[in-house]
């Protein structure tokens, strides 16, 4: 048995970072230009331009003929089983053409919806590999997987509300109160889907608020790992980094730029705290 893993760019994991994940990119729109995440835009660079083009930047999903190739590449490399795993299906068509693609392969593939984005993504493949490593089977590895899309938890803090109108990731009702009364809000990934969880009126009292959401499930749940996102502004990730290393000095804290498709939609200096329960 040789497995191979599959994801997009979503995930937030580099085109060459290990050798058997094969990462699809995804595409961004700024200013009328295309670009491909991580073949001709950094996610440096990226969130440079969003500060100036932010308002009307569109994502594109890996088109299916890209998914098929890589598929079909890791059948050429000699992989036996593939387990690939995509962001939420509610928010892109990835899972979807990924599934449509698997079945035109002489290969055991398992397709995976994460339900989520970003960190967990990551945090679930390089799960999976450890267990492979042990000498877990490919039908329990998949499993544990599976379970994992519903402990994995990511809190947003957006910032350009008028994007998540636009993409249909917050209702116009909600965009519409925020920026009457100069509300801030408080998102969460649930069962696939972001929803508001908390409206605030100003960015002390956000940074408060996501603190005690964030404290409530820490101290359910106490993961081994918790990342903080940034959408460009790590300056405002490290206000994040340095209370939750101050506050929970036992649990491993890792900082990560976040993953360009989804800055496209939260807006530059957007902040994510995530984590897999498990």
């Amino acid at each position: 048995m040789k497995v191979a893993w599959l994801t997009d760019t979503a995930s937030g994991i580099l085109l060459d970072e290990h050798p058997d994940i094969y990462v699809v990119p995804m595409g961004v729109m700024l200013n009328e230009v295309h670009y491909t995440d991580q073949v001709d835009i950094t996610t440096e660079r990226f969130y440079e331009l969003l500060q100036q083009y932010g308002d009307g930047a569109k994502t594109t999903q890996p088109n299916f003929q890209s998914i098929q190739e890589t598929y079909e590449l890791i059948q050429s490399k000699g992989y036996t089983h593939v387990i690939a795993v995509h962001p939420s299906s509610a928010l892109t068509g990835s899972f979807q053409s990924s599934t449509i693609a698997s079945k035109e392969v002489d290969l055991v593939t398992t397709v995976i919806d994460s339900k989520i984005g970003s960190y967990p993504i990551k945090a679930m493949i390089y799960k999976g590999i450890s267990l492979l490593e042990t000498g877990l089977s490919y039908e329990d590895v998949v499993e544990q997987i599976t379970k994992y899309t519903d402990d994995a938890v990511l809190f947003l803090q957006p910032k350009n509300l008028s994007q998540l109108k636009k993409s249909g990731r917050v209702s116009k009702a909600q965009s519409l109160l925020a920026g009457i009364l100069n509300i801030q809000l408080i998102l969460k990934f649930e069962d696939g889907k972001i929803y508001p969880i908390d409206k605030v009126r100003t960015k002390k009292k956000v940074f408060e608020g996501m603190k005690k959401h964030i404290s409530e499930e820490i101290n359910v749940f106490k993961p081994s790992e918790i990342a903080v996102i940034y959408a460009g502004d790590l300056e405002e990730g490290n206000q994040y980094t340095n209370w939750l290393k101050e506050t929970y000095p036992d649990i491993n804290i890792v900082t990560e730029i976040l993953v360009p498709v989804a800055g496209v939609h939260t807006g530059y200096g957007t902040i994510g705290i995530s984590w897999i329960k498990a």
